[in-house]
């Protein structure tokens, strides 16, 4: 007996007795969808959520200008994404749209072709001839039972809506950015000559740094108008923008 157990061969891997144990299967792979490329509209409305997130204080003025710096620079999603990474809503359309979920068809029964409208005489139905002089297809105008063409019930005919124009003063060269309603040079000469109270701050829409020179300005009796001045040169003299992120128009 001892001489035919020695004889028997090991079991085979994966088995126990006569029973085998299913091999386990490998894990579903699911393509990752690309990143999706963003436009002009959405680097507009990404800067606009910046200048909301400044004004409640979350980023002060240097993150301000090096996350406007990389909206604009942003080609798709994954570059705008980092900018909003650690900040609370609202956060931009574009990034809160569902992409990566799959797309889902439609529950319920088999779709079925819309029939003709009720009470619409001579509409040639899905069997029997067509009841349009011979003609088959949709029915024209002009034919018994349609109204004529042209508008209806006294409405008036208005023309075409005008499409909206996100950039009315044109677009920075190189990176496409929309000009601001701001003049460069209008906020540039207030701060040379009003620096000290601010007013080319207060005229770009940036109150806290206006706010801050007037201050700078009364309790140093009047030696803080330096610190406008030289903001109104580097303003002429540099890429400056609005309290929008959008860069003032020369």
């Amino acid at each position: 007996m001892t001489a035919n157990l020695l004889s028997c061969p090991p079991p085979r891997a994966g088995t126990v007795g006569e029973v085998t144990e299913p091999e386990p299967s490998p894990p579903e792979h699911r393509p990752e969808r690309p990143p999706m490329r963003i436009g002009h509209a959405e680097r507009e409305e990404s800067a606009q959520v910046l200048a909301e997130h400044f004004s409640h204080g979350r980023i002060d003025g240097a993150e301000y200008e090096e996350r406007v710096t990389l909206v604009w620079a942003a080609r798709t999603t994954v570059d705008l994404g980092p900018v909003f990474a650690d900040l609370p809503g609202p956060h931009p359309a574009v990034l809160l749209r569902p992409e990566n979920s799959p797309a889902t068809p439609p529950t319920g029964g088999a779709m079925t072709p819309y029939g003709p409208p009720a009470g619409l005489a001579g509409y040639p139905g899905p069997v029997g001839p067509p009841a349009w002089g011979g003609h088959t297809g949709a029915p024209t105008y002009g034919a018994a039972g349609l109204p004529a063409p042209g508008y209806s019930s006294g409405l008036p005919a208005y023309g075409h809506p005008q499409p909206f124009d996100p950039a009315p003063y044109g677009r920075e060269p190189g990176t496409g950015a929309p000009y601001s309603d701001k003049s460069k040079v209008t906020a540039g000469v207030l701060q040379l000559f009003l620096g000290g109270a601010g007013i080319g701050r207060f005229y770009t829409g940036h109150t806290a740094i206006a706010v801050a020179q007037l201050i700078v300005t009364l309790v140093t009796f009047g030696l803080g108008a330096v610190w406008g001045f030289v903001d109104g040169i580097v303003i002429l003299a540099s890429r400056s923008t609005d309290d929008r992120g959008r860069p003032l128009r020369p």
